[in-house]
């Protein structure tokens, strides 16, 4: 098993504890980037460097806080297939190989790359608060290239293909770890809701008149007015299918998407969601997120932390 990193020494806190998993059991924690930490400093290298997993992440911090046995697979781009069957890098087994009888904790976040959501909104990114985005389609917003009649493209795909693919996941953890609290946690808000939106709106440029020589502004928010509400509408189906997953499931649901409206990645200050930065050349024919855009940052995986961490005490206390 992977060693607790020396940031987070175990606690001997009685308070801290948890019936059903006693310090020392066996963690297996599973998921994406937002598991992972993505973008956060202290690179575990783990299972592969290509997974950008940081030792800051909250599994690593939920390990330490309770004194668990942490085996930590999560992997910046999984995907629920990734999870549970595919080969998401070469010699890098799917996520559920780690689970086993003996172990006591599984947490997962996953379904957001199911769903393209953070493809998505990188192909969103505009010039101004009215548009055009700028990845080559000319149009004036996202939501203008995924709406066709009133039809949704993305809405029906998360209702559809990204909810079975969860419920599935959540099924297969449930088979390879028949012995463990299984806990699956949301996304926090990347784009707010309307009474967390400025009335001047969120829009900040990610261009300036440095970008001609290359460099670009930092924590930026470069989203149409228009998209800022699509893509929150976006979120919140996600976080819907997944509440409803885990709760067919049986299988507790942190959802941190509604307590998260006024620290999402609009916000410019406290927010839990990094900003955009970008990296490219200045006549933006290569344009790259930087690692970390549109993710926790470190004040948002410690509240993710105090937020898991809430949860499997009050999964605790019920199991008494």
């Amino acid at each position: 098993m992977w060693p607790v990193p020396e940031p987070y020494p175990v606690t001997d806190d009685p308070e801290q504890t948890l019936s059903d998993v006693p310090p020392g059991s066996e963690y297996v924690a599973l998921g994406d980037s937002y598991s992972a930490g993505y973008g956060l400093s202290d690179p575990t290298r783990l299972p592969t460097n290509a997974c950008g997993q940081s030792a800051r992440d909250y599994p690593h911090r939920i390990a330490a806080r309770f004194g668990l046995d942490l085996t930590d697979v999560t992997c910046a781009g999984a995907t629920s297939r990734d999870v549970v069957s595919g080969y998401q890098f070469r010699g890098v087994p799917p996520q559920v190989r780690a689970l086993s009888d003996r172990t006591r904790l599984v947490t997962l976040t996953i379904g957001g790359n199911d769903a393209d959501l953070f493809g998505t909104a990188a192909s969103c990114l505009a010039l101004s608060p009215i548009g055009p985005v700028f990845s080559g389609r000319d149009a004036p917003s996202c939501r203008s290239t995924l709406v066709h009649d009133g039809v949704d493209d993305l809405d029906v795909r998360i209702r559809s293909r990204v909810a079975l693919g969860i419920a599935d996941t959540l099924a297969a953890v449930r088979r390879a770890a028949p012995n463990a609290v299984v806990v699956l946690v949301g996304y926090p808000a990347i784009f707010p809701d309307a009474e967390h939106t400025p009335a001047r709106g969120c829009f900040r440029s990610a261009l300036d008149l440095g970008t001609l020589a290359g460099t670009f502004p930092e924590d930026t928010y470069p989203f149409t007015d228009t998209d800022v509400e699509y893509l929150h509408g976006v979120q919140a189906a996600l976080d819907e299918v997944s509440a409803s997953a885990a709760e067919a499931a049986r299988v507790p649901f942190v959802d941190v998407f509604a307590r998260s409206q006024a620290h999402s990645a609009c916000a410019s200050e406290r927010s839990y969601v990094a900003g955009v930065s970008l990296t490219g050349t200045g006549d933006l024919s290569r344009i790259d997120l930087e690692p970390g855009a549109l993710h926790p940052n470190e004040r948002g995986v410690a509240w993710l932390t105090d937020r898991v961490a809430a949860e499997l005490r009050s999964v605790a206390d019920r199991s008494r």
